[in-house]
């Protein structure tokens, strides 16, 4: 009788060669991911937050009464 060659489904199941590599890539990528979207929406908003804090500490310096 001669042995069956294990299907492509069954080699992905029973490979686990680059099990390590693949979910590192994955998690790598969805951190990575994940701070660029945050930077796009956050740093703006921390940006003009500064902006706004240092516009009122000068208008509260050169105020004529104090």
């Amino acid at each position: 009788m001669e042995k069956k060659k294990p299907t492509f489904l069954r080699r992905l199941i029973k490979g686990k060669r680059g099990q390590s590599m693949v979910s590192y890539a994955v998690i790598t990528a969805a951190i990575l991911g994940g701070l660029t979207v945050m930077s796009m929406v956050i740093l703006p908003r921390m940006l003009d937050a500064y902006n706004n804090f240092t516009a009122s500490l000068y208008f509260g310096i050169n105020m004529p009464i104090p």
